[in-house]
């Protein structure tokens, strides 16, 4: 059966070219062929049209993670704010350097500022790994996680979970516990993916 394809838009021809086996259907292989090159100039602005909402949507991405590390900067803010007076002074200073950290690399993936964009690597990377060892206790977070984590004191662990919080940093040391964990934050090297595709879906 021959196709006519002259009634075919420019998407609907890609697809047919894609699908169509040429040697079962030779006729309309070659058919299909020729309208395609007879419309070249409207098969590349479509090609454009497509690149162009391609990048757009990693635009829109990319931006999505800028808002999100500065509002845990603003929720790290707040929180600083509502318990200064019972903070003290080394967990201000290192709060503070989680403030400007994320704020700054929110702004520099919102800006397109690529040169700054291992700001956005550095905060994230430092959330990949959290762990317990003895009385010191590590763990770096943002707006929430999904984690995987091994504990070889608690039996009770659970393997993998979620959580959602209003982001901070915690260094603790202290002689109440005895830990030992580990555990991988995948939301976190998810991030890190979309940060690389965001700088290469959206340069130029």
């Amino acid at each position: 059966m021959e196709v006519n394809y002259t009634k075919y838009d420019s998407e609907s021809l890609l697809e047919a070219l894609s699908g169509i086996d040429s040697k079962l259907y030779p006729e309309n292989y070659a058919a299909l062929r020729a309208e395609i090159a007879s419309r070249r100039d409207e098969i590349d602005e479509y090609y454009r049209q497509e690149a162009e909402r391609t990048k757009n949507r990693w635009n829109k991405t990319q931006s999505g993670l800028g808002v999100m590390q500065i509002l845990t900067a603003i929720s790290v803010f707040v929180m600083l704010v509502l318990s200064l007076s019972n903070t003290p002074g080394i967990v201000i200073f290192v709060t503070t350097l989680v403030i400007a950290l994320n704020a700054t690399a929110g702004l520099t993936l919102l800006k397109r500022k690529s040169q700054f964009y291992v700001l956005s690597y550095l905060n994230q990377g430092l959330q990949v790994f959290s762990f317990g060892i003895g009385t010191f206790y590590y763990n770096y977070y943002g707006l929430g996680g999904v984690f995987l984590m091994v504990d070889w004191v608690n039996e009770s662990f659970n393997w993998i979970s979620a959580s959602f919080n209003l982001g901070g940093s915690v260094f603790e040391f202290s002689n109440q516990y005895s830990l030992g964990f580990i555990q991988i934050d995948i939301l976190a090297i998810f991030i890190i993916w979309l940060i690389s595709k965001c700088d290469s879906k959206t340069a130029g």
